[in-house]
Protein backbone atom coordinates (compact mmCIF):
# COMPACT_ATOMS: atom_id res chain seq x y z
CA UNK A 1 0.00 0.00 0.00
CA UNK A 2 1.48 3.11 -0.96
CA UNK A 3 1.34 6.58 0.48
CA UNK A 4 -1.32 8.11 -1.29
CA UNK A 5 -3.68 4.99 -0.19
CA UNK A 6 -2.81 5.07 3.60
CA UNK A 7 -3.71 9.12 3.13
CA UNK A 8 -6.78 8.11 1.77
CA UNK A 9 -7.90 5.48 4.38
CA UNK A 10 -6.79 7.24 7.62
CA UNK A 11 -8.35 10.17 6.11
CA UNK A 12 -12.04 8.18 5.38
CA UNK A 13 -11.63 7.07 8.98
CA UNK A 14 -11.16 10.19 10.45
CA UNK A 15 -14.16 10.91 8.45
CA UNK A 16 -16.21 8.88 9.89
CA UNK A 17 -15.30 9.12 13.22
CA UNK A 18 -15.67 13.06 13.70
CA UNK A 19 -19.25 12.54 12.21
CA UNK A 20 -19.70 9.85 14.51
CA UNK A 21 -18.43 11.68 17.42
CA UNK A 22 -20.26 15.00 15.99
CA UNK A 23 -23.76 12.58 16.23
CA UNK A 24 -23.73 10.88 19.39
CA UNK A 25 -24.95 13.42 21.73
CA UNK A 26 -28.30 13.87 19.54
CA UNK A 27 -29.40 10.45 20.30
CA UNK A 28 -27.67 9.85 24.08
CA UNK A 29 -29.34 13.22 24.80
CA UNK A 30 -32.74 10.88 25.00
CA UNK A 31 -31.38 8.99 27.75
CA UNK A 32 -30.28 11.14 30.24
CA UNK A 33 -33.13 12.88 30.04
CA UNK A 34 -34.98 10.95 31.68
CA UNK A 35 -31.90 9.51 33.85
CA UNK A 36 -31.21 13.03 34.72
CA UNK A 37 -34.96 14.36 34.70
CA UNK A 38 -33.49 17.76 32.59
CA UNK A 39 -36.09 18.82 29.54
CA UNK A 40 -34.58 18.17 26.01
CA UNK A 41 -34.60 21.81 25.09
CA UNK A 42 -32.17 22.74 27.93
CA UNK A 43 -30.06 19.39 27.12
CA UNK A 44 -29.64 19.99 23.91
CA UNK A 45 -27.89 23.51 24.49
CA UNK A 46 -25.21 22.13 26.22
CA UNK A 47 -24.50 21.23 22.81
CA UNK A 48 -24.42 24.67 21.50
CA UNK A 49 -20.35 25.62 22.23
CA UNK A 50 -19.50 22.28 21.07
CA UNK A 51 -21.20 23.22 17.49
CA UNK A 52 -19.36 26.73 17.60
CA UNK A 53 -16.60 25.16 18.20
CA UNK A 54 -16.53 22.96 15.62
CA UNK A 55 -16.68 25.70 13.29
CA UNK A 56 -14.61 28.58 14.78
CA UNK A 57 -11.62 25.97 15.18
CA UNK A 58 -11.15 24.97 11.53
CA UNK A 59 -9.52 28.36 10.51
CA UNK A 60 -6.65 27.42 12.96
CA UNK A 61 -6.45 24.19 12.56
CA UNK A 62 -5.95 24.31 9.09
CA UNK A 63 -3.77 27.23 9.23
CA UNK A 64 -1.50 24.91 11.73
CA UNK A 65 -1.78 21.92 9.11
CA UNK A 66 -0.60 24.09 6.03
CA UNK A 67 2.42 25.23 7.84
CA UNK A 68 3.12 22.29 9.95
CA UNK A 69 1.89 19.16 8.67
CA UNK A 70 -1.61 17.55 7.67
CA UNK A 71 -0.86 13.77 8.60
CA UNK A 72 0.67 15.37 11.96
CA UNK A 73 -2.69 16.90 12.84
CA UNK A 74 -4.74 14.40 11.79
CA UNK A 75 -2.93 12.37 14.83
CA UNK A 76 -3.89 15.16 17.26
CA UNK A 77 -7.82 15.19 16.07
CA UNK A 78 -7.72 11.16 16.61
CA UNK A 79 -6.43 11.24 20.25
CA UNK A 80 -7.89 14.33 20.92
CA UNK A 81 -11.48 13.13 19.79
CA UNK A 82 -10.98 9.83 21.85
CA UNK A 83 -9.83 11.43 25.56
CA UNK A 84 -12.47 13.85 25.10
CA UNK A 85 -15.23 11.71 24.39
CA UNK A 86 -14.12 9.31 27.09
CA UNK A 87 -14.57 12.17 29.37
CA UNK A 88 -18.04 12.80 28.48
CA UNK A 89 -18.76 9.70 28.98
CA UNK A 90 -17.68 10.47 32.67
CA UNK A 91 -19.29 13.28 33.67
CA UNK A 92 -22.00 13.59 36.43
CA UNK A 93 -23.27 17.16 36.26
CA UNK A 94 -24.38 19.23 33.34
CA UNK A 95 -21.21 21.50 33.95
CA UNK A 96 -18.90 18.65 33.14
CA UNK A 97 -20.98 17.22 30.14
CA UNK A 98 -20.81 21.21 28.77
CA UNK A 99 -17.06 21.20 29.18
CA UNK A 100 -16.68 17.69 27.67
CA UNK A 101 -18.73 18.01 24.78
CA UNK A 102 -16.77 21.45 24.12
CA UNK A 103 -13.80 19.86 23.77
CA UNK A 104 -15.17 16.78 22.13
CA UNK A 105 -16.55 19.71 19.53
CA UNK A 106 -12.80 21.38 19.25
CA UNK A 107 -11.17 18.48 17.92
CA UNK A 108 -14.00 17.35 15.78
CA UNK A 109 -12.78 21.04 14.12
CA UNK A 110 -9.63 19.67 12.76
CA UNK A 111 -10.86 17.00 10.09
CA UNK A 112 -12.50 18.93 7.53
CA UNK A 113 -10.02 21.76 6.68
CA UNK A 114 -7.29 19.47 7.31
CA UNK A 115 -8.54 15.69 6.01
CA UNK A 116 -10.25 17.14 2.67
CA UNK A 117 -7.21 18.96 1.36
CA UNK A 118 -4.79 15.94 2.66
CA UNK A 119 -7.19 14.07 0.09
CA UNK A 120 -7.45 16.42 -3.02
CA UNK A 121 -3.39 16.42 -2.86
CA UNK A 122 -2.82 12.64 -2.61
CA UNK A 123 -5.47 11.88 -5.19
CA UNK A 124 -5.31 12.05 -9.24
CA UNK A 125 -9.37 11.45 -9.68
CA UNK A 126 -10.02 13.68 -6.73
CA UNK A 127 -13.80 13.72 -7.26
CA UNK A 128 -13.36 9.75 -7.04
CA UNK A 129 -11.28 10.02 -3.99
CA UNK A 130 -13.72 12.75 -2.51
CA UNK A 131 -16.62 10.12 -2.98
CA UNK A 132 -15.25 7.61 -1.36
CA UNK A 133 -14.42 9.73 1.92
CA UNK A 134 -17.41 10.87 1.41
CA UNK A 135 -18.92 7.33 2.10
CA UNK A 136 -17.14 7.21 5.44
CA UNK A 137 -18.60 10.41 5.95
CA UNK A 138 -22.25 9.38 5.39
CA UNK A 139 -20.70 5.88 7.59
CA UNK A 140 -20.05 8.08 10.49
CA UNK A 141 -23.18 10.07 10.63
CA UNK A 142 -25.07 7.08 10.57
CA UNK A 143 -23.32 4.60 13.00
CA UNK A 144 -22.62 7.14 15.38
CA UNK A 145 -26.87 7.41 15.87
CA UNK A 146 -26.39 3.30 15.50
CA UNK A 147 -23.65 2.73 17.61
CA UNK A 148 -24.93 5.24 20.08
CA UNK A 149 -28.41 4.11 20.85
CA UNK A 150 -27.16 0.26 19.84
CA UNK A 151 -24.60 0.86 23.16
CA UNK A 152 -27.18 3.18 25.47
CA UNK A 153 -29.52 -0.02 25.29
CA UNK A 154 -27.32 -3.08 25.67
CA UNK A 155 -25.02 -1.00 28.43
CA UNK A 156 -25.53 2.92 29.49
CA UNK A 157 -25.11 6.05 27.86
CA UNK A 158 -21.55 6.64 29.49
CA UNK A 159 -20.09 3.43 27.62
CA UNK A 160 -21.70 4.84 24.39
CA UNK A 161 -19.42 7.89 24.84
CA UNK A 162 -15.91 5.89 26.17
CA UNK A 163 -15.93 2.85 24.11
CA UNK A 164 -15.71 4.88 20.94
CA UNK A 165 -13.33 7.01 22.33
CA UNK A 166 -10.97 4.25 23.07
CA UNK A 167 -10.86 3.47 19.58
CA UNK A 168 -10.35 6.54 18.32
CA UNK A 169 -7.16 7.16 20.39
CA UNK A 170 -5.69 3.39 19.49
CA UNK A 171 -5.79 4.49 15.91
CA UNK A 172 -4.66 8.13 16.59
CA UNK A 173 -1.76 6.01 17.86
CA UNK A 174 -1.28 3.91 14.78
CA UNK A 175 -1.21 6.95 13.01
CA UNK A 176 1.56 8.47 14.62
CA UNK A 177 3.55 5.22 14.37
CA UNK A 178 3.15 5.13 10.37
CA UNK A 179 4.22 8.45 10.14
CA UNK A 180 7.33 7.87 12.23
CA UNK A 181 8.02 4.70 10.17
CA UNK A 182 7.44 6.78 6.70
CA UNK A 183 4.81 4.73 5.55
CA UNK A 184 2.33 8.24 5.64
CA UNK A 185 4.18 11.83 4.66
CA UNK A 186 4.95 13.80 7.48
CA UNK A 187 5.20 16.76 5.39
CA UNK A 188 2.86 18.33 3.60
CA UNK A 189 2.96 17.36 -0.59
CA UNK A 190 0.67 18.87 -3.46
CA UNK A 191 -0.67 17.72 -6.84
CA UNK A 192 0.85 19.13 -10.14
CA UNK A 193 -2.04 21.31 -12.22
CA UNK A 194 -1.62 24.81 -14.98
CA UNK A 195 -1.78 27.64 -12.86
CA UNK A 196 -5.43 29.60 -13.52
CA UNK A 197 -6.07 33.57 -13.67
CA UNK A 198 -9.19 34.66 -12.55
CA UNK A 199 -10.42 37.86 -12.45
CA UNK A 200 -11.21 39.62 -9.84
CA UNK A 201 -14.83 40.37 -10.41
CA UNK A 202 -14.99 36.43 -10.96
CA UNK A 203 -13.46 35.53 -7.37
CA UNK A 204 -15.76 38.14 -5.55
CA UNK A 205 -18.54 36.82 -7.27
CA UNK A 206 -17.85 33.12 -6.58
CA UNK A 207 -17.31 33.82 -2.92
CA UNK A 208 -20.45 35.68 -2.15
CA UNK A 209 -22.40 32.74 -4.08
CA UNK A 210 -20.51 29.96 -1.85
CA UNK A 211 -20.32 31.56 1.41
CA UNK A 212 -24.66 31.60 1.02
CA UNK A 213 -24.95 28.23 -0.27
CA UNK A 214 -22.21 26.80 2.14
CA UNK A 215 -23.95 28.62 5.01
CA UNK A 216 -27.19 27.30 3.96
CA UNK A 217 -26.51 23.81 3.56
CA UNK A 218 -24.62 23.66 7.16
CA UNK A 219 -27.39 24.94 8.41
CA UNK A 220 -30.39 22.70 6.87
CA UNK A 221 -27.92 19.17 7.61
CA UNK A 222 -27.49 20.63 11.37
CA UNK A 223 -31.14 21.32 11.36
CA UNK A 224 -32.00 17.92 10.15
CA UNK A 225 -29.21 15.56 11.96
CA UNK A 226 -29.83 17.66 15.68
CA UNK A 227 -33.82 17.79 15.51
CA UNK A 228 -34.11 13.92 13.66
CA UNK A 229 -33.86 11.55 16.66
CA UNK A 230 -36.88 13.81 18.39
CA UNK A 231 -38.41 14.01 15.14
CA UNK A 232 -39.07 10.51 15.05
CA UNK A 233 -39.59 9.97 18.69
CA UNK A 234 -42.52 12.11 18.26
CA UNK A 235 -43.68 11.51 14.71
CA UNK A 236 -43.36 7.73 14.67
CA UNK A 237 -44.11 6.56 18.52
CA UNK A 238 -43.21 3.78 20.72
CA UNK A 239 -39.99 3.28 19.44
CA UNK A 240 -36.49 2.98 21.58
CA UNK A 241 -33.30 4.58 21.23
CA UNK A 242 -32.10 1.73 19.03
CA UNK A 243 -34.73 1.50 16.23
CA UNK A 244 -33.90 5.54 16.18
CA UNK A 245 -30.44 5.00 15.88
CA UNK A 246 -30.67 2.31 13.47
CA UNK A 247 -33.25 4.65 10.85
CA UNK A 248 -31.06 7.63 11.53
CA UNK A 249 -28.19 4.83 10.69
CA UNK A 250 -29.57 3.59 7.36
CA UNK A 251 -30.85 7.13 6.08
CA UNK A 252 -26.91 8.54 7.04
CA UNK A 253 -25.47 5.29 5.44
CA UNK A 254 -27.44 5.65 2.24
CA UNK A 255 -26.67 9.70 2.00
CA UNK A 256 -22.98 8.25 2.57
CA UNK A 257 -22.84 6.13 -0.72
CA UNK A 258 -24.12 8.68 -3.02
CA UNK A 259 -21.55 10.63 -2.64
CA UNK A 260 -19.23 8.39 -4.38
CA UNK A 261 -21.57 8.80 -7.30
CA UNK A 262 -21.72 12.57 -7.05
CA UNK A 263 -17.95 12.18 -6.87
CA UNK A 264 -17.73 10.69 -10.22
CA UNK A 265 -20.35 12.83 -12.04
CA UNK A 266 -18.22 15.58 -10.27
CA UNK A 267 -15.05 14.07 -12.52
CA UNK A 268 -17.36 13.82 -15.29
CA UNK A 269 -20.27 16.14 -15.89
CA UNK A 270 -20.66 19.71 -15.41
CA UNK A 271 -20.39 20.83 -11.70
CA UNK A 272 -22.47 23.87 -11.54
CA UNK A 273 -25.73 21.83 -13.14
CA UNK A 274 -24.55 19.12 -10.19
CA UNK A 275 -24.62 21.59 -7.60
CA UNK A 276 -27.77 23.29 -8.71
CA UNK A 277 -29.72 20.29 -8.99
CA UNK A 278 -28.91 18.43 -5.77
CA UNK A 279 -29.41 22.21 -3.51
CA UNK A 280 -32.79 22.32 -5.52
CA UNK A 281 -34.50 19.11 -4.79
CA UNK A 282 -33.76 19.36 -1.48
CA UNK A 283 -36.30 21.47 -1.40
CA UNK A 284 -39.70 19.63 -1.75
CA UNK A 285 -38.08 17.13 0.23
CA UNK A 286 -37.71 19.32 3.42
CA UNK A 287 -41.28 20.63 2.60
CA UNK A 288 -42.71 16.95 2.97
CA UNK A 289 -40.82 16.20 5.87
CA UNK A 290 -41.97 19.58 7.78
CA UNK A 291 -45.86 18.17 7.51
CA UNK A 292 -45.24 14.27 7.53
CA UNK A 293 -45.05 11.62 10.23
CA UNK A 294 -44.54 7.78 10.00
CA UNK A 295 -42.29 5.91 7.98
CA UNK A 296 -42.93 7.80 4.66
CA UNK A 297 -41.43 10.74 6.76
CA UNK A 298 -38.11 8.33 6.77
CA UNK A 299 -37.92 8.03 2.98
CA UNK A 300 -38.58 11.89 2.70
CA UNK A 301 -35.60 12.02 5.40
CA UNK A 302 -33.47 9.68 3.23
CA UNK A 303 -34.10 11.61 -0.31
CA UNK A 304 -33.19 14.90 1.55
CA UNK A 305 -30.10 13.38 3.01
CA UNK A 306 -29.00 11.84 -0.28
CA UNK A 307 -29.05 15.12 -2.77
CA UNK A 308 -27.20 17.10 0.41
CA UNK A 309 -24.39 14.50 0.69
CA UNK A 310 -23.87 13.59 -3.23
CA UNK A 311 -22.90 17.63 -3.96
CA UNK A 312 -20.02 17.86 -1.22
CA UNK A 313 -17.79 16.47 -3.78
CA UNK A 314 -18.26 18.93 -6.65
CA UNK A 315 -18.50 21.70 -3.74
CA UNK A 316 -15.09 21.09 -2.52
CA UNK A 317 -13.75 20.60 -5.85
CA UNK A 318 -15.05 24.05 -6.84
CA UNK A 319 -13.29 25.94 -4.33
CA UNK A 320 -10.16 24.22 -4.61
CA UNK A 321 -10.47 25.41 -8.63
CA UNK A 322 -10.40 28.94 -6.82
CA UNK A 323 -7.73 29.12 -4.11
CA UNK A 324 -4.08 28.48 -3.87
CA UNK A 325 -3.01 25.36 -3.27
CA UNK A 326 -1.02 25.93 -0.15
CA UNK A 327 -3.35 28.49 1.44
CA UNK A 328 -6.00 25.27 1.20
CA UNK A 329 -6.40 24.77 4.50
CA UNK A 330 -6.75 28.24 5.42
CA UNK A 331 -9.79 27.77 2.86
CA UNK A 332 -11.50 24.42 3.73
CA UNK A 333 -11.06 26.20 7.85
CA UNK A 334 -13.21 28.76 6.51
CA UNK A 335 -16.36 26.99 4.07
CA UNK A 336 -16.22 24.90 7.64
CA UNK A 337 -16.51 27.68 9.76
CA UNK A 338 -19.68 28.68 8.05
CA UNK A 339 -20.76 25.11 7.75
CA UNK A 340 -20.32 23.92 11.42
CA UNK A 341 -20.37 27.43 12.46
CA UNK A 342 -23.83 27.79 11.53
CA UNK A 343 -24.51 24.60 14.18
CA UNK A 344 -24.88 27.16 17.28
CA UNK A 345 -28.18 28.52 15.43
CA UNK A 346 -29.26 25.11 14.57
CA UNK A 347 -28.90 24.89 18.41
CA UNK A 348 -30.82 28.08 19.41
CA UNK A 349 -33.59 27.28 16.12
CA UNK A 350 -34.49 23.71 17.74
CA UNK A 351 -35.05 24.54 21.14
CA UNK A 352 -37.06 27.56 20.80
CA UNK A 353 -39.26 26.07 18.57
CA UNK A 354 -39.71 23.00 20.25
CA UNK A 355 -40.08 24.80 23.26
CA UNK A 356 -42.98 26.74 21.75
CA UNK A 357 -44.68 24.60 19.53
CA UNK A 358 -43.48 21.02 20.72
CA UNK A 359 -42.94 20.16 17.03
CA UNK A 360 -40.51 21.28 14.07
CA UNK A 361 -42.56 22.01 11.50
CA UNK A 362 -41.46 25.34 11.33
CA UNK A 363 -38.07 24.12 11.40
CA UNK A 364 -37.91 21.91 8.22
CA UNK A 365 -39.98 24.95 6.48
CA UNK A 366 -36.84 27.20 7.15
CA UNK A 367 -34.55 24.54 5.33
CA UNK A 368 -36.96 24.69 2.26
CA UNK A 369 -36.70 27.84 1.63
CA UNK A 370 -32.76 28.05 2.25
CA UNK A 371 -32.49 25.85 -0.42
CA UNK A 372 -34.89 27.62 -2.45
CA UNK A 373 -32.78 30.47 -2.11
CA UNK A 374 -29.71 29.52 -2.72
CA UNK A 375 -30.58 27.54 -6.07
CA UNK A 376 -31.26 31.07 -7.27
CA UNK A 377 -28.17 32.49 -6.73
CA UNK A 378 -26.48 28.85 -8.16
CA UNK A 379 -27.40 29.85 -11.65
CA UNK A 380 -25.11 32.96 -11.41
CA UNK A 381 -21.80 30.76 -10.97
CA UNK A 382 -19.27 31.38 -13.37
CA UNK A 383 -19.08 28.06 -14.29
CA UNK A 384 -18.81 26.59 -17.82
CA UNK A 385 -18.62 22.33 -18.17
CA UNK A 386 -15.65 21.74 -15.30
CA UNK A 387 -13.16 24.92 -16.39
CA UNK A 388 -13.53 28.20 -14.73
CA UNK A 389 -14.16 30.81 -17.21
CA UNK A 390 -11.74 33.59 -16.37
CA UNK A 391 -10.37 36.99 -18.12
CA UNK A 392 -7.55 39.17 -16.92
CA UNK A 393 -8.01 42.45 -15.47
Amino acid sequence: MNNTSYTLLFSSIGHALMHMFAAFYFVIVLTIEKEWNISYDQLIKLWSLAALLIGLGAIPFGWLSDRWSRSGTMTIMFIGMGLASILCGSSNSVSLLFFSLSLLGLFCSIYHPVGIPWVIHAANRQGRALGVNGIFGGVGIGSGAFIAGTLTELLNWQLAFILPGLVSIIIGLILFYLIIINKISYTNFFINKDKQDHSRNEVILVAIIMLLSMFALGLSFHNTQTALPKVFEIRIGNISSFQIGFMIGVIYFISGATTYVGGILADRFNQKAIYLIGIFLQFPCYLGIAYMSGYSLVVLCILAAVFNASILPTENLLLSKFTPQKYHGVVYGIKFILAFGSGPISVFLISEIYSITLEFTYLFLINAIMMAIVSVFIIFLPMKNNRVIATQD
